[in-house]
C-alpha cells in the first residue's frame, strides 16, 4: 500500500513530462514549417507561394462545367484577349478567339464520362501572380485521360494555360 502514492507520483510525472515534450515538439514543428527551405536547385520563376484565391478554382470549374455541358455562349468571358494555351502535344493556341473556337469545336464533338477531380487549388507568388493547379481525369470519347494543368489568372481572367495529359491505362 505504501507504494501506491509513489507509483501515482511517478505516473503523474511521466504524464506531465510527455505532455510538455509534445508541446515543445509542436512548437518546434511550427517553427520549422516557417523556415525558408534550402533548396538544392533554385526555381527560375518562383519558389515562394502561398495559398491563393479559392474563387479562381470555382471560376475554372465553371468554365470546365460549361464546356462539358456544351454551353459555349459565355466562354470568352473567362479569358484575357492575349491568352496563351500550351497544349500537351507542344502546339500553342494564342488569343481569346482562337482558344474559344478550339474549346467550342472540341467540346461540341466530345462526350464526357466519369469526370473526377483529384486536386484543385489556388496559389499566389510573392510577386502577386495567381495560379490554379488542377489534377483531374475523365473519359472523353471513350478514352480515359489524366490531366495536370497550371492556369494563370490576371484580373480574374485566364491569361495562360499549360496542359499535360496522359492516357489512363487499366
Amino acid at each position: 500500500m505504501k507504494n501506491i502514492p509513489l507509483i501515482t507520483l511517478i505516473a503523474i510525472t511521466i504524464a506531465c513530462s510527455n505532455n510538455q515534450n509534445a508541446q515543445l515538439s509542436k512548437q518546434e514543428n511550427v517553427a520549422k514549417s516557417q523556415e525558408k527551405p534550402n533548396y538544392l536547385f533554385q526555381a527560375t520563376y518562383a519558389q515562394d507561394f502561398s495559398m491563393g484565391n479559392p474563387d479562381l478554382v470555382v471560376k475554372f470549374q465553371n468554365l470546365l462545367k460549361n464546356c462539358q455541358e456544351k454551353r459555349f455562349d459565355n466562354l470568352s468571358n473567362y479569358f484575357t484577349d492575349d491568352v496563351l494555351w500550351s497544349l500537351p502535344d507542344g502546339n500553342r493556341i494564342e488569343g481569346k478567339d482562337s482558344v474559344v473556337n478550339f474549346l467550342t469545336k472540341f467540346w461540341s464533338s466530345s462526350t464526357v464520362k466519369d469526370y473526377s477531380s483529384a486536386v484543385h487549388f489556388s496559389v499566389k507568388t510573392k510577386d502577386g501572380d495567381e495560379w490554379v493547379l488542377i489534377w483531374d481525369s475523365q473519359i472523353v470519347n471513350d478514352v480515359g485521360v489524366r490531366y495536370q494543368e497550371a492556369v494563370q489568372f490576371e484580373d480574374e481572367k485566364i491569361s495562360f494555360i499549360n496542359t499535360f495529359t496522359k492516357p489512363i491505362i487499366k
